[in-house]
């Protein structure tokens, strides 16, 4: 699993005037971080009041949606190279039938 940033503890912080350097510091995350969620903030359109309702994967989610994307971890199947491949008829049955075996 990847590290989550810590988004509504920073929101909170935010939310209290904290600057970003007493955010970074307090919650150990990199003032980058901090800059990016409160500039991700400003541009959002919902309120401090909607997003404290959210729970933390909705607001993560939120702030960045490029990391929920799915993934495909395997190649596309090419099926007609396969059963191309099985009309050639090559194989463990053909050894046997042809008396190898």
């Amino acid at each position: 699993m990847f590290k989550k940033t810590k988004v509504r503890q920073i929101l909170e912080l935010l939310h209290k005037d904290l600057s970003a350097r007493e955010i970074s510091k307090t919650l150990k995350v990199s003032r980058n971080s901090v800059a990016f969620v409160k500039e991700s903030y400003d541009k959002c359109d919902k309120d401090w009041d909607e997003i404290c309702l959210m729970n933390d994967d909705e607001i993560y989610h939120l702030f960045y949606p490029h990391t929920f994307r799915p993934r495909n971890r395997f190649a596309p199947v090419d099926y007609s190279y396969i059963h191309s491949e099985l009309k050639k008829g090559r194989g463990y049955r053909n050894a046997a039938m042809g008396g190898i075996l």
